[in-house]
């Protein structure tokens, strides 16, 4: 007679595979291999459940290390986007801002990209900076961008049917976005980022979109304090009128251009200069003509002299010319040029035209007439009014 065979035995044969399955799975195996359950339905059903619970585990871990990564990234982008705005108020002139924004924004998307801001009359938007590989244009009419005509960022997809922007020639073929760059409710430019064709639509996630949005925003914000503070300081160095630097700015460079010529031992010349007869232009012709003949002279000067050179509006009608470099002579030469550049000008206000201006001018030359600032404009100050009593219209060097 064969003996029976135990009843513990008979369970385990049948519930083995099934108990290592459930083992696989506790220890964090969601891919086990399956046990081939024939002629058992019930085990069949619950081998099933458990390939289903293992299935929606697997997701369930997919997805979450997805929201981890996103996650992660989200952070990593704020980080980033916290340490451009620091660095862009750090900035002291909208240059500098180009550059520190150019760099960090390479690191911070990987992507190529460009901002470009108004220009000074509005109707056309000037590249400031680009990276990447892909060649942006340089500057294009604001019609030409839809996130500039319609306030908000627009994004056109590689494969999708957005319309891309004009300014773009790579819209058909790689995905690209355009983020208006807004500063209490004015737009600046526009943050341009443009993927690759082998990146197709994946080039912008949903995360990168609104990451994008956030760098626009705080660009926009840094840059507008970063140009008041320009204005405001531009303000107090410039005449309100003609646009030349003013008495404060010319005192301020006469005492670093003395020091430099000092330093290298190299010329350095002085110009005052005053409009002949301005009161009685003024009272003649009014305080409106005054002021055309005061930008109008003041155009002249600006054009007669090299870039290195100051011209500066110091009182009414007065104006002093600092010429670093140059020698009394070429500065005696070329405030000739002017009197005849100013004295055939042709004024109009109104429609009226107005009688021609002249100007006198004093010269000085450091060390010969001083090497203090107040001695070297008084010397020229004095030069000035011999030739307004030698009757006008001409210049006087100062005597050594």
């Amino acid at each position: 007679m064969v003996a029976p065979v135990p009843r513990v035995t008979l369970v385990q044969d049948r519930l083995g595979p099934v108990i290592a399955l459930i083992t696989s799975l506790a220890q964090g195996d969601l891919h086990p291999d399956l046990p081939v359950i024939d002629g058992d339905p019930e085990l069949e059903a619950v081998v099933l459940g458990l390939q289903m619970l293992a299935e929606e585990l697997a997701a369930t871990r997919a997805a979450m290390a997805g929201r981890t990564a996103e996650l992660e990234a989200l952070n990593n982008g704020l980080r980033r986007l916290s340490g451009l705005g620091n660095l862009l108020l750090s900035c002291d002139t909208s240059s500098e801002a180009y550059v520190v924004l150019g760099r960090a924004a390479r690191e911070m998307f990987g992507l190529s990209g460009a901002v470009y801001l108004y220009g000074a009359s509005r109707n056309v938007v000037e590249l400031v900076t680009s990276w990447g590989e892909q060649s942006m244009a340089k500057s294009f009419p604001p019609a030409d961008c839809w996130a500039l005509r319609r306030g908000r960022a627009h994004y056109a997809s590689a494969s999708g049917t957005e319309i891309p922007c004009r300014h773009t020639s790579h819209g058909e073929q790689c995905s690209a976005i355009c983020v208006p760059m807004l500063a209490q409710g004015e737009a600046l430019g526009v943050l341009h980022l443009v993927g690759t064709p082998d990146l197709g639509d994946d080039a912008f996630t949903e995360l990168g979109q609104r990451l994008a949005v956030a760098a626009a925003e705080a660009c926009a914000l840094a840059l507008a304090s970063i140009r008041l503070r320009e204005r405001l300081e531009d303000q107090s160095l410039r005449d309100a009128l003609t646009g030349l630097y003013n008495r404060r700015y010319a005192e301020e460079t006469l005492l670093r251009e003395i020091a430099h010529a000092k330093r290298e031992s190299s010329a350095l010349s002085v110009v005052m200069l005053d409009l002949d007869h301005f009161k009685k232009f003024n009272d003649e012709f009014g305080h409106d003509a005054g002021d055309v003949a005061l930008r109008e002279a003041a155009t002249v000067l600006v054009e007669s002299v090299r870039t290195s050179d100051v011209v500066s509006r110091v009182g009414g009608e007065e104006f002093l010319l600092i010429l670093p470099g140059a020698s009394i002579e070429a500065a005696l030469q070329k405030i000739d040029r002017m009197r005849v550049k100013v004295k055939a000008l042709e004024l109009f206000q109104h429609g009226r035209q107005l009688p021609p201006i002249t100007f006198s001018a004093g010269a000085a030359a450091y060390p010969a007439n001083g090497t203090a600032p107040d001695v070297l404009l008084r010397a020229a100050d004095k030069a000035l009014y011999e030739a307004k009593h030698a009757g006008r219209d001409r210049s006087v060097l100062a005597i050594a």
